[in-house]
């Protein structure tokens, strides 16, 4: 009988990594080839400055943009992707996801149906600087590590 394989998603703004649970008993493994690094965030530079017209001096606006948000919010696409193909290739059959709030709504907005039927669970914490050992600990609400 072939095992039910967990995967574990562990996600914050900059990275993402995805660790494996066979079943109970066995702990977590790393899985090597799902790993996401979100790129640089470049911030505008542009200033809003004087300039002269018939008017008289004023002040021109740049427009605003929201950077980080739609860096964010791309990279948080990317890893669905990423998790939709391996989904699609039978590597998983349940799914958890570990983000920060702001983190997780962006995942939980981006899965398809048939991720969202493979989610078990999610806790909404960054535990990404957090050894394994504290993760396990986490899981066990969810899952017997």
């Amino acid at each position: 009988m072939k095992p039910i394989v967990t995967w574990v998603v562990l996600a914050n703004a900059r990275s993402a990594r995805v660790y494996a649970h066979p079943g109970p008993g066995n702990g977590l493994t790393a899985v090597s080839d799902q790993n996401w690094q979100a790129p640089e965030v470049r911030m505008p530079r542009d200033k809003a400055s004087v300039g002269h017209s018939i008017g008289g001096p004023g002040v021109s606006a740049v427009a605003q943009t929201q950077p980080k948000e739609l860096a964010d919010s791309h990279f948080a696409k990317e890893i669905v992707e990423g998790l939709s193909e391996a989904r699609l290739r039978k590597r998983f059959d349940r799914l958890i996801l570990i983000a920060g709030p702001h983190m997780m709504g962006l995942l939980r907005a981006n899965l398809d149906a048939p991720l969202s039927a493979a989610l078990i669970g999610d806790i909404a914490k960054d535990l990404s600087a957090q050894p394994l050992g504290d993760i396990e600990t986490h899981l066990g609400e969810l899952i017997a590590v």
